[in-house]
């Protein structure tokens, strides 16, 4: 792009951004922080138990007031409850903290602030790429959809699958009681007493995986797998080679093909980039696709609506913090610019100011993505060492297949705890060579585990980072 350009694309910048973003008034801005924060506190503590994933498809319809009340009365007086009341304590400082800088800052001139985050607004917008086409595919409650193409009866009647400890996934039957993801079992039975619960088979899950990356591969051979049950797809050779079609036909088609071959359904998100894509997954879900078209104006009218909720890698902590600063949306944050680059780390308002800006990657660079592979396992807890180390040495050989699946290696062994009491820890350790194998692993990681003995355990993770390709090297053998 010449300098005439790049001059040009800054002023139609300049010019679309008021008809973009909405700017609230400096009154409004003050009227919506003035609410409660104890009120607020309490409210969020009842979401904070509600857990991670309330949003999922299939909860739609639940009461949620209800539902968290249950949850809260489910949990008190256990060690989950005072860990997320401990963990939403700590939020609600840190909080306080910022609306006391906050405090100190409202009434001062931004106006120096606010060209910085224009500026950095307008080298943004000259790096935007609207030539591609990325799908994001992501299987419709996978687990359990599994479970029930071995057995039907499952389809309807309430099923999770996991354990009185911590469900992995629940069928669409046992969300209408507000049973989800990442809920631990005796929650799920008080919201649904006749709730069955189905315990892991990976094996099957991969198995039923492996089906559906087959699919991916016809349609993007670099594809870039997520998880078992989901992927990023760059659509855009396959287009060209394919005029005829649509990005939405296209994308039809490809859940079609994962159907035929495993019964099992699919949902898509297709955009311009990974971070559309992801949200865009979500809209129809299950088994539906929604195609944003990849255009500036239609990218910025989408996102400006955009729930800061709705931001893959926005949790409840950054939540909690935007919506204490009054900042609920996508348009919020760019009306706050300034206000926010005062208050947040440069790394987060960054990523803040891209997400409202519809900006995201289009690389499909698996090796520079992905900078660790890891398994975990939860499990009722344990204390004794034999057993601790069993579970390890478990652990550490389906970290190796997933390694190995990668064809990466890695000098960054870590172990994750997490207790009876739902306090988590996280040990790693660098190692002077790079490692793939489980006997390495292993090694490394009896040493870290062997170091928070006595301990009661109810979930234990092995994970290996600082990765690169394997090559010829990749033979030795770690001597520690």
């Amino acid at each position: 792009m010449t300098e005439e350009e790049e001059a040009l694309d800054s002023q139609i910048f300049e010019e679309e951004q008021d008809l973009f973003f909405d700017e609230d008034s400096e009154e409004e801005q003050e009227e919506e922080l003035k609410e409660s924060v104890q009120q607020e506190s309490e409210e969020s503590f009842r979401r904070r138990l509600a857990g991670p994933s309330t949003n999922k498809a299939g909860l739609g319809s639940v009461d949620k007031d209800k539902v968290n009340k249950i949850i809260y009365e489910a949990s008190k007086g256990s060690a989950f409850f005072e860990n997320e009341k401990k963990k939403d304590e700590m939020v609600t400082k840190r909080i306080n903290a910022i609306l006391k800088k906050y405090d100190t800052i409202k009434d001062q001139d931004l106006s120096f602030e606010k060209r910085i985050v224009d500026s950095m607004i307008q080298d943004l917008e000259a790096r935007r790429d609207l030539t591609q086409c990325i799908c994001h595919i992501d299987m419709d409650a996978f687990y359990a959809s599994v479970e029930e193409l071995e057995n039907p009866e499952l389809k309807t009647q309430p099923m999770a699958v996991g354990s009185m400890s911590m469900l992995c996934t629940s069928n669409y039957e046992a969300r209408k009681y507000g049973v989800r993801s990442a809920m631990p079992g005796f929650i799920a039975i008080k919201l649904c007493p006749q709730l069955k619960m189905i315990p892991l088979n990976f094996a099957k899950y991969r198995a039923a995986s492996s089906k559906v990356r087959a699919v991916f591969a016809k349609y993007d051979p670099r594809f870039l797998p997520l998880s078992l049950d989901e992927a990023y797809l760059n659509l855009t050779e396959y287009l060209k080679k394919e005029p005829d079609l649509t990005p939405d036909e296209l994308v039809q088609q490809i859940r079609r093909e994962i159907f035929e071959s495993t019964q099992l359904t699919a949902s898509a998100g297709i955009a311009c980039n990974k971070f559309l894509a992801k949200v865009c997954s979500d809209i129809n879900k299950p088994n539906g696709q929604y195609y944003l078209p990849i255009d500036k104006t239609r990218v910025m009218e989408f996102v400006k609506k955009l729930k800061v909720r709705q931001i893959p890698g926005v949790g409840r902590v950054t939540e909690r913090v935007l919506e204490a600063l009054g900042v609920h949306t996508c348009n919020d944050i760019y009306a706050k610019r300034a206000i926010l680059y005062k208050l947040l780390s440069p790394a987060h308002f960054q990523f803040l100011l891209k997400s409202c800006l519809g900006l995201g990657t289009t690389i499909f660079d698996t090796e520079s993505e992905r900078k660790s592979v890891g398994v975990e396992r939860t499990f009722s807890p344990i204390s004794d060492p034999n057993q601790l180390y069993q579970k390890l040495h478990e652990l550490c050989q389906a970290l190796e297949r997933d390694v190995e699946k990668a064809g990466v290696m890695g000098r960054n062994v870590g172990i994750k705890l997490k207790f009876a009491s739902f306090e988590m820890r996280i040990r790693s350790k660098t190692l002077p060579t790079y490692t793939w194998s489980a006997k390495d692993i292993e090694k490394i990681a009896k040493k870290l585990l062997a170091k928070e003995m006595p301990m009661n355990l109810r979930l234990m993770g092995v994970r290996l980072a600082n990765l690169k390709p394997r090559g010829s090297e990749d033979e030795s053998v770690l001597k520690v």
